[in-house]
């Protein structure tokens, strides 16, 4: 697991900033391979394109923060971001 320095309240409040503006994701509607790059098609039909070393390790970051975030979600006593 990944240790880290918790954000600064500023820091908190930034991120909540750009966490409002961001989408939700959602499962992948198909993921495959062609000329050499990953293509992924999200639930809302928007396809993205990356080389297969992307690919590779976007994966690896996103199944690390996934499991931090599961494991951590409780561990910062502060409690959720609000805006200022």
């Amino acid at each position: 697991m990944a240790q880290f320095d918790l954000p600064s309240n500023a820091e908190r409040a930034k991120i909540s900033e750009h966490l409002a503006e961001a989408e939700p994701y959602g499962k992948p509607r198909n993921v495959w391979v062609e000329d050499g790059h990953v293509f992924v098609e999200g639930h809302n039909g928007v396809v993205i394109s990356m080389t297969a070393e992307v690919a590779i390790e976007m994966g690896r970051l996103l199944g690390n923060a996934g499991a931090d975030s599961l494991v951590n979600k409780v561990m910062d006593p502060r409690g959720p971001v609000e805006p200022e």
